[in-house]
């Protein structure tokens, strides 16, 4: 067996990758891809013309290596991930190693329980459709302070003129980041990135001192009414997000507004 370490993959290994990743998703039922980026380093185990295991890792921001390992079905508890994964240590140094992995792949969970790495966290892939969102406790405006108007539907600004949705975009293809105000005082903003029949919510976020009085939910209320009830295709739209599992109170206003768990990752960190 030869290990390769690349920083750079060719035309034949990105082909072996991605033969490798239809195997590994098709038998662990994953949706997990494999990274084929730059600034991703590359272990790359190999029998003769055969790839059996791959490893990647990329240093973050935040001081850390992001990982993402698959192996051959008929290939796994032979010790093959071991062997790439001994090869990235010699380079990592004392900084942490993130791995993440679908809860369907009980193989990945082993091998990283074997090397030691523990459970971190999970992150939740949810979605909202208008339907889920039309019968939902935001779409009714149910929990909402009277002190914070809501709009009817269809309608950015609320009678009393006091709660108003600003969207700023500087060019069509760009994400298109929302501001809420109460008056002239910014209380919330979020960001849409427009996709193919749905788009992607992420960034909502309301000012520390303005927590827990329920600004979160009248936002996220507007924001959805005006989403789902503008002129065009609103309604056949799906609204995504990413929302880790440690964020309790923001899991529990997504699920008032509609949205299902339609997919999970869990986090090991070694």
């Amino acid at each position: 067996m030869n290990i390769i370490r690349t920083e750079a993959l060719c035309e034949s290994q990105k082909n072996d990758l991605l033969t490798l990743q239809n195997i590994c998703q098709g038998h662990d039922s994953i949706s997990l891809t494999f990274p084929m980026e730059e600034g991703w380093v590359y272990y790359l185990l190999y029998d003769e013309d055969c790839l059996l295991s791959a490893l990647s890792a990329f240093f973050n921001e935040n001081s850390e290596w992001e990982c993402c390992a698959f192996t051959l079905p008929q290939k796994r508890h032979q010790g093959c991930f071991t062997l790439l994964f001994e090869e990235l240590l010699k380079e990592t140094g004392e900084s942490d190693l993130i791995f993440s992995v679908q809860e369907s792949c009980q193989d990945t969970i082993s091998a990283l329980e074997a090397i030691g790495a523990a459970f971190w966290y999970q992150e939740h892939m949810m979605n909202l459709s208008f339907s889920d969102f039309s019968g939902s406790e935001l779409a009714k405006g149910e929990h909402i302070p009277e002190s914070i108007s809501i709009p009817p539907r269809g309608s950015s600004l609320c009678p009393e003129g006091k709660f108003t949705l600003s969207e700023r975009q500087s060019f069509q293809d760009e994400p298109v980041h929302y501001v809420f105000l109460a008056g002239d005082k910014a209380v919330g903003s979020c960001y849409l990135d427009s996709r193919e029949n749905s788009s992607y919510f992420y960034g909502f976020e309301i000012p520390e001192d303005l927590r827990n009085q329920g600004y979160g939910r009248a936002c996220l209320s507007l924001l959805l009414n005006t989403f789902f009830t503008r002129s065009g295709t609103g309604k056949e739209e799906t609204l995504f997000l990413q929302v880790s599992g440690q964020n309790v109170p923001a899991m529990a206003l997504y699920k008032k507004a509609g949205f299902q768990i339609t997919e999970s990752l869990s986090y090991y960190i070694y």
